[in-house]
């Protein structure tokens, strides 16, 4: 199993560390086309020695994990059906990229993001493709909105998006944490289970100023 952190921001720079305790530096890949800017340090876990260096090779030197210095697309790259993608990306094309990267290789998923306090982390098995666990099917405007795509326009979470919707690294924090309790669950614990205790397991979680909610991973076609 590898499991590969796509985008080396925000999110990326708190799980990169984190997943390495919890798995070792050899099963963790980091990707990002990004480089680090100055305006990124209020909120990522790099130092001013790491300004203008890619992102993914900046954390791979400091944690001795693995790296990829590009975007992450559909179709670039194959991936084992035991792999694991967490997405830190900020943008919609990101997410549905890696939606469709887990149906085609039939690797699973944890989607994690943020704006400015609120967070959330979303599980994805393959097998939940176009049930009402599918984030597609749950957040129909995935699909609509194509905003911020990095890949056209070389900007990702250090331009248009972060002067939009600046976050707070307690918010980028919190996904993490998030995205980490349930790559715990299904990753590590949920095949020792019956599958009637795998239903009542969280497969979204998300937190606000005012709230903390989790939902069950009950499904229909």
């Amino acid at each position: 199993m590898k499991v590969y952190v796509l985008g080396a921001g925000g999110g990326g720079s708190w799980a990169v560390p984190a997943l390495c305790m919890l798995i070792g530096k050899d099963n963790v890949i980091v990707m990002d086309g990004d480089k680090l800017e100055r305006k990124n340090l209020n909120r990522q876990l790099f130092t001013e020695n790491d300004l203008g260096r890619n992102k993914a090779e900046a954390l791979a030197d400091k944690y001795g994990c693995g790296y990829i210095d590009e975007w992450f697309s559909f179709g670039a790259r194959s991936y084992d059906s035991d792999d694991v993608l967490i997405s830190c990306v900020d943008n919609h094309p990101g997410r549905i990229a890696v939606l469709e990267t887990c149906d085609y290789n039939k690797c699973k998923s944890i989607l994690c993001g943020n704006e400015v306090h609120s967070s959330s982390a979303q599980m994805y098995l393959p097998e939940w493709n176009g049930t009402n666990l599918d984030p597609r099917v749950m957040f129909p405007e995935l699909l609509t909105d194509t905003s911020g795509d990095p890949r056209r326009g070389a900007i990702g979470c250090t331009g248009e998006p972060q002067i939009a919707t600046p976050q707070l690294v307690s918010a980028n924090l919190m996904a993490v944490a998030q995205a980490l309790h349930l790559f715990v669950v299904w990753i590590q614990e949920a095949r020792k289970l019956p599958y009637e205790i795998r239903q009542h397991l969280p497969h979204l979680i998300s937190q606000s100023l005012s709230r903390s909610e989790s939902f069950k991973a009950q499904f229909t076609t």
